[in-house]
């Protein structure tokens, strides 16, 4: 403060962020994959609350048809619990992990996008740099895909494509009416 001003000065109260709500994309064209991946997945997680319709993937884009072939298809899944947003460094980790025992002659054979979704928005977890990720700890940046706008997910100049898909649309917006019931629950209890 300036000398003489009598101005009062409040300081911020930190506060523990809510709990948020946890999903992977999938991507994979051996769906098998997915029940390997499942099992190990919901060992560390919990159950899995809802999976979204399918999607293909190569509608989309080509980026990963040299590693993981054509045919590719998308969905998502949430899991029934609630979770602290610092561990999403660790379900980084552990889909990283799951990838890579599943992976063939050292290519990804399936893909594990892990993310969170909270009221106003769904943040993925990446492990590679970019001007819009936030680095959030062990080699993880936080990446904001989406925000809740007008009553719908309203894309960034950067969102990936399969996140503007209708079939991802239907599973955020019905997984965030699920997540709201869940906090409010939590809140109150």
């Amino acid at each position: 403060c300036r000398d003489g001003d009598k101005t009062e000065v409040k300081m911020a109260i930190p506060k523990s962020h809510y709990l948020v709500q946890f999903f992977v994309g999938v991507l994979t064209a051996d769906e098998k994959l997915w029940e390997i991946a499942k099992n190990s997945l919901c060992e560390k997680w919990g159950e899995i609350e809802i999976i979204s319709d399918k999607t293909g993937f190569d509608r989309f884009t080509d980026y990963y048809r040299p590693e993981m072939g054509e045919n590719l298809i998308r969905f998502w899944v949430a899991f029934t619990d609630l979770h602290s947003p610092d561990d999403l460094i660790r379900l980084k980790w552990d889909c990283t992990e799951i990838e890579n025992i599943l992976a063939q002659n050292s290519e990804r054979k399936i893909n594990l996008d892990p993310g969170y979704i909270t009221e106003a928005k769904i943040i993925l977890a990446s492990f590679k740099n970019f001007s819009h990720r936030i680095y959030i700890g062990d080699c993880v940046y936080a990446d904001m895909q989406l925000i809740w706008r007008g009553g719908k997910f309203v894309p960034m100049q950067w969102t990936f494509a399969d996140y503007k898909s209708d079939t991802a649309q239907n599973f955020l917006t019905k997984l965030r009416n699920l997540y709201r019931i869940r906090l409010k629950a939590y809140i109150e209890s």
